[in-house]
């Protein structure tokens, strides 16, 4: 039994790696209850991606804000163009947050001293006061006074305009605090009272409802740079993947699945292959490295075509195969597994795929490009050989999760569910329209609140870290992508951890490429349904006999 399921496992492995190789925000904080005073307004900030938290679940409303967060925060609050803002020459800035600096500089809202803008320092109370007027034009009326701000202090003016804007207040010692540090609440507080007061003016629609997504610029570039990866003719690539599963006690009780499940908590995998689009051909690589307790190395090649895919695994001490597996090829018939898990067979229609994917590709972009970001090209360690024009960034935190997951639903999926009013993209996907009307007709009778779905997975799930790398060559499509995902789930008192990290670059792209393996000859393959059979009769030899 033992040889059988570790060539079942194994085989299913190989098939999780070789797929195509192209928050969710909780708004609770461990410091931030439903009774603290700035609750509502934190709460909304996140909702909105102006602001976010920290790992350990804490918002630490006491901490003082520093005027990089201010600079962050006026910038998405005011939804300035970070994309296209140019660059400020600050010597003390050299991290991603240079674009939202640059905008609120460039925008005459806040700017440095003797050639630094000291992104990590506290913000004082005076400071606040003139960049909220400098953001939203604010003017006084002179009449304000406090104990330590005389009507020649420099901020006067500025202090004065939110307290006659009933941004602020002073304390209740009738002062002000001018050179006193601002706190994270506090300017939460004070944003978003600025905020709601410029949407009384326009008549504009509250700031908790601005959902759109505003950063236009780095969305439309997504669009093309996708676009042009399905369009791409040919390409060879080569990069690396570490996969790592940390299974709970439950799952690895007997020594046997112990040692099962341990070969899943750090497998390498260096890939190298090629694509070609027409005819579809691709074929890679996966030289594996799996640790458990004892470290063994094996290379798996696939290769892939419109209608097949074959992949030979290997033989090894630690790992055995039977006999009839040994050098083979297992072919999988693509249309015959289609048929086999109840759908009819189609034909592969790569250019109607194509033009499918891309409208996914919008929807995508249309609905998520705002927790993309341009960073600067050191931020990522691209190959020498691959040159850059532009690199992108996506992150997702916890603080992410919740509107993540709601627009995920509220948003991305009646828009997919309208591409499949087409009857050619329903046949493209293998459905029926009996499958769609049947989905439709489940998600309309669905009696469930996605805000409270949200929330309760952001209970359990923990993101520890997911971002993803995009190097955008100057004919803009990808030159190189890094990705990296480590989450933990708890449930019942058990936890799953997942971490997976990968790195691709592509070179020689609509040029001449090189297969190095072929099509396997037919002494050289076992369908995929001999393998099923070769795993019956293992399981048989070793169950008792009647």
């Amino acid at each position: 039994m033992k040889k059988s399921k570790i060539f079942s496992v194994l085989f299913t492995l190989v098939l999780l790696l070789s797929l195509p190789l192209q928050g969710l925000a909780a708004t609770s904080f461990t410091d931030v209850k439903g009774d603290f005073w700035a609750e509502k307004e934190i709460s909304n900030f996140v909702d909105l991606g102006i602001v976010k938290g920290y790992p350990d679940k804490t918002f630490r409303p006491e901490n003082t804000v520093t005027r990089g967060q201010a600079a962050i925060m006026i910038a998405r609050g005011l939804k300035l163009d970070v994309s296209n803002v140019g660059a400020v020459s600050y010597e003390d800035i050299k991290d991603a947050s240079i674009k939202e600096i640059a905008a609120v500089t460039k925008a005459g809202i806040m700017k440095g001293t003797n050639g630094k803008f000291e992104p990590n320092k506290p913000l004082t109370r005076a400071q606040m006061a003139t960049i909220l007027t400098n953001a939203f034009k604010l003017k006084g009326d002179g009449s304000t006074t406090f104990t330590d701000v005389a009507k020649d202090h420099y901020a006067y003016e500025a202090i004065d305009a939110i307290v006659s804007n009933k941004i602020a207040t002073g304390l209740e010692d009738g002062s002000f605090k001018p050179e006193e540090a601002t706190t994270r609440a506090q300017f939460v507080v004070f944003l978003s009272s600025a905020l709601n007061k410029q949407t009384d003016v326009t008549e504009e629609p509250a700031v908790e409802e601005e959902t759109e997504v505003t950063n236009e610029a780095i969305t439309e570039l997504l669009k093309e740079v996708y676009a042009n990866e399905l369009a791409l003719n040919s390409y060879e690539f080569d990069g690396s993947m570490n996969l790592g599963l940390k299974f709970p006690k439950s799952l690895t009780s007997t020594p046997e699945d112990a040692a099962i499940f341990k070969m899943f908590e750090d497998i390498k995998v260096d890939i190298k292959g090629a694509y070609q689009k027409d005819p579809m051909k691709m074929e890679m690589t996966m030289d594996l490295t799996l640790q458990g307790e004892v470290e063994t190395k094996f290379s798996i090649p696939m290769i892939m075509t419109t209608d097949k895919m074959w992949i030979k695994l290997p033989q090894s001490p630690l790992l055995p195969l039977p006999e009839e597996l040994n050098g083979k090829y297992i072919e999988l018939d693509l249309n015959e597994l289609t048929e086999l898990s109840g759908q009819p067979s189609v034909s592969m229609d790569l250019a109607l795929q194509t033009e499918f994917t891309k409208a996914i590709y919008d929807i995508f972009f249309d609905e998520f490009g705002k927790y993309y970001e341009e960073v600067d090209q050191q931020s990522v360690a691209v190959p020498a050989d691959i040159k850059v024009d532009k690199v992108l960034k996506f992150e997702l935190s916890n603080e992410d999760l919740k509107p993540f997951i709601e627009t995920l639903f509220n948003n991305v999926l009646p828009k997919f569910l309208t591409l499949l009013e087409n009857p050619e993209y329903v046949k493209a996907l293998g459905l029926t329209s009996e499958d769609i009307a049947l989905l439709k007709e489940g998600l309309a009778s669905a009696d469930v609140s996605i805000g409270e779905v949200a929330g309760e997975i952001s209970n359990f799930v923990d993101i520890n870290e997911l971002s993803e790398y995009i190097a955008i060559n100057e004919d803009k499509y990808i030159g190189y992508d890094k990705f990296n995902l480590d989450i933990t789930i708890t449930m019942e008192g058990e936890s799953l951890g997942l971490k997976l990290s990968y790195d691709l670059g592509k070179s020689k792209v609509n040029e001449t490429v090189d297969f190095k393996l072929g099509t396997p000859k037919a002494s050289e393959v076992i369908p995929f349904n001999k393998l099923m059979e070769i795993e019956a009769e293992a399981v048989d030899a070793v169950l008792p006999q009647k």
